[in-house]
């Protein structure tokens, strides 16, 4: 058992103190940290066979989190040509100076995002992730993908489906007039009627 316990304390990744103060101060999760890590440890190549083996990842979190941080605009891929070969690295320059700077992403997407992990509980896959970078390139705003998140949560439904059905019928049906109608009601009912303050 000794022995098992001496494998954890095998030193394979190191991470700068720098990182470890300021990361907090950024909007990364804990598997996007660790992909991170592995770029500067391992390789700066995106090498799914050896970040599975490195991570524990399977195909679809390898590419998910590879897709998150590209999404938070943390990495970047340079391509080169040395001596007729095209490389493709992983940069991490946009990390380093959002650490630096120590702010969260400007990219207000990003917001939605996290939102979306947060309340499914899990990483999103590369198909949800161009799912909602749909609604946002066809101009659909993100307050109205947040609450037909919160719908869909509310109904406890937590399909892409059914959220991307949503969007649709608010679109199609002008969800703002109803939005604007439901929040009369709201500062409507919640007025104390029986108070004499007027």
């Amino acid at each position: 058992m000794k022995e098992l316990r001496n494998e954890f304390l095998i030193k394979d990744f190191v991470v700068n103190r720098n990182i470890v103060k300021s990361i907090g101060n950024i909007d990364i999760t804990l598997d996007e940290f660790l992909m991170v890590l592995y770029f500067i440890n391992v390789s700066y190549d995106l090498d799914v066979e050896s970040i599975k083996a490195y991570l524990g990842f399977d195909e679809e979190k390898a590419v998910s989190v590879f897709s998150s941080l590209m999404n938070k605009k943390y990495i970047e891929m340079d391509v080169s040509n040395v001596g007729g070969k095209v490389i493709e690295q992983i940069c991490l320059d946009p990390l380093f100076d959002r650490l630096v700077l120590n702010k969260k992403t400007e990219d207000k997407s990003c917001d939605i995002f996290g939102m979306f992990e947060s309340e499914l509980g899990r990483t999103l896959s590369s198909f949800e992730y161009e799912m909602i970078n749909s609604w946002i390139s066809n101009g659909v705003s993100d307050e109205m993908i947040r609450d037909a998140l919160k719908e869909a949560i509310l109904n406890n439904v937590r399909s892409f489906k059914y959220i991307d059905k949503i969007i649709y019928d608010w679109t199609r049906n002008g969800v703002k007039k109803r939005i604007k109608e439901e929040r009369m009601q709201e500062t409507l009912f919640d007025y104390d009627w029986t108070s004499d303050d007027e």
